[in-house]
C-alpha cells in the first residue's frame, strides 16, 4: 500500500550536537544549540536510574508546522510532546525517538522488537537507543533499505527525517 507524506516547509529543526548519551554524567544537562531555522533547544539529563530526561526549550510556535499533521507511528507508541521547560523520560530499556514539532518534539517511545511505520516525521531529529546489550534502533527509508542504525547506549543526532518510513527495534547489534 503507497502511503503519501506530506512534504512541510521547514519551520523548526532540532539541532545537532550531542555526544553519546552512554558517556553523559549523571544528571548532568546538555544542551543543543538551535540552528539558524531552527527556534529550540533540545536538552539531556541523565538520571542515576539510568533514564534520560528529554526537554525543549526555548522556541516559538510557527502557525505553518502547527497546523501540519502531527507525526506518528503504525503499530502505535507512547508519544509525548515536549516545549519549554517540560521534560520526559527514556527509560531504560527504551529507544526514544524526537521529531520536531512547532515549538518543540513529538518523543516517541519504542520499547518492543518490532517494526513501525512512521508518517508525517519531518524534519531533523535524533535517535536515543537506551536499550542494553546489542540491541538495535534501526530506520528505514521507502524501499525497505536501511538508512542508519543506532547501537545501545548511543544518541545518534542531525537524523533527516524525511526519507524515513520505518523504524525497527532488533536484537541484533548494529
Amino acid at each position: 500500500m503507497f502511503r503519501h507524506r506530506k512534504i512541510l516547509a521547514a519551520a523548526g529543526v532540532l539541532a545537532s550536537v550531542f555526544t553519546a548519551v552512554a558517556t553523559a554524567p549523571a544528571a548532568q544537562a546538555r544542551a543543543v544549540e538551535p540552528t539558524a531555522e531552527s527556534t529550540a533547544k533540545v536538552t539531556q539529563t541523565r538520571t542515576a536510574d539510568g533514564s534520560v530526561l528529554i526537554g525543549v526549550t526555548g522556541g516559538s510556535a510557527s502557525s505553518t508546522r502547527t497546523t501540519a499533521a502531527v507525526p506518528s507511528t503504525s503499530p502505535a507508541v507512547e508519544r509525548v510532546f515536549v516545549s519549554g521547560s517540560q521534560t520526559t523520560p527514556c527509560n531504560p530499556g527504551y529507544a526514544c525517538a524526537a521529531v520536531p514539532y512547532g515549538s518543540g518534539a513529538y518523543i516517541f517511545k519504542f520499547v518492543r522488537y518490532d517494526g513501525y511505520s512512521v508518517s508525517n516525521w519531518t524534519g531533523y531529529g535524533y535517535f536515543l537507543n537506551n536499550q542494553t546489550g546489542g540491541a538495535a534502533a534501526r530506520y528505514d527509508n521507502v524501499s525497505g533499505g536501511q538508512l542508519g542504525c543506532v547501537s545501545a547506549g548511543i544518541l545518534r543526532t542531525g537524523i533527516n527525517w524525511d526519507p524515513v518510513w520505518r523504524v525497527r527495534l532488533t536484537a541484533a547489534a548494529c
